[in-house]
Parts: structure tokens; sequence; C-alpha cells
């Protein structure tokens, strides 16, 4: 089984809305080692930027394909990205998220297990990044357990569903009274 680091940049891609509205799938974008990756292999991302680091773990759902992002993702992507556009993409499931505690790049580069990763020698590489079995223990011994956060992200997206279905049944009754 493999171990793969996914690379999120927040300027591009808004992680943090995508947890809280109660998603845990999506295809993730991969540049290179779409042959290696398998259903099964296990997956982190890192998030870049300041106060960065791992802030999710989870699976590989499917196989690597070519093709469009998933159509309920797509707004997900800020600027000029093109969803419909054609790319390689892998599916994956996310198990735990973290985003509010993430797994430092200081607390990682402290930790002779992962010391050397891909990721803090090529801080613009591409994704994914293969980890060893060792980079990937380091990470995995610093996952939090489940708590609050977990809670609240499911409290937060279903606030929002409420209030969505709230401004429609709002919008409706105005279009109706006039």
């Amino acid at each position: 089984m493999g171990q793969w680091l996914l690379r999120c940049n927040p300027a591009h891609w808004r992680i943090r809305d995508f947890f809280t509205d109660g998603h845990t799938s999506t295809g993730w974008t991969i540049k290179q080692h779409w042959k290696r990756i398998r259903p099964g292999d296990d997956v982190a991302v890192w998030l870049s930027g300041e106060g960065g680091g791992v802030v999710a773990i989870g699976s590989v759902a499917g196989e690597p394909h070519f093709g469009p992002f998933a159509d309920e993702d797509a707004h997900y992507w800020t600027g000029d990205r093109d969803p419909a556009g054609e790319r390689w993409v892998v599916p994956v499931e996310f198990t735990a998220h973290f985003l509010d505690h993430p797994i430092g790049r200081e607390v990682l580069e402290a930790d002779p297990r992962f010391a050397h990763a891909l990721i803090l020698r090529m801080t613009g590489g591409r994704n994914p990044s293969p980890l060893t079995d060792e980079e990937w223990a380091a990470v995995a011994d610093r996952v939090p357990p489940p708590g609050p956060q977990v809670v609240a992200t499911a409290v937060r997206g279903a606030a929002a569903v409420v209030v969505a279905g709230a401004s429609a049944v709002r919008e409706a009754f105005r279009s109706v009274v006039g």
C-alpha cells in the first residue's frame, strides 16, 4: 500500500468551506504518479502557506482517471480554474480533518522520520508527493483524536443547510406575495 501527500493551496481551493459543508470525498487533481496510486492507499492533505501542515487524512477511493472536476466540488475552486477542463483526478475519501489543529510543518520538520520528506525539500512540487512508511508514521502518530472540531463542523454544515432552506422559502414567499 502507498502513502501520498496531497498539496492544497487555500488561495486556489476553499478546503475549509468544503469540510464545513459536510463533504468527505472529492476528486483530487494530480499531476504525476497516476500509474502508481491505487485504491486503498493512504493520503494526507498538506495545507500550504503560513500556519500550514497536514490538515486531513483519508484514503484513495478509486482508480485515478482523466476527466473534469466533480460538478458538486467545482465551486470550491477559486480564480480562473476551468471546472470542465480535463485533468488527472484521483477519488479520495477523508476520514478526519483538523484544520484548526494542523500537524504543523515545524513539528514534522523536527521529527527525524519526516525531516527528509519531499514536501520539505521541494515546496513548490507537483501533486502528489509519495511518502515513505516512516514519513507516513510521523504524520499518523500525530493525528488528533476526534473531538469538538468534528462535531462543530457537522453542526455548521447542518446550520448552513437550514439557512439555505430558510432563504429559499423566504424568496419563494416573496415571489408569490410580490
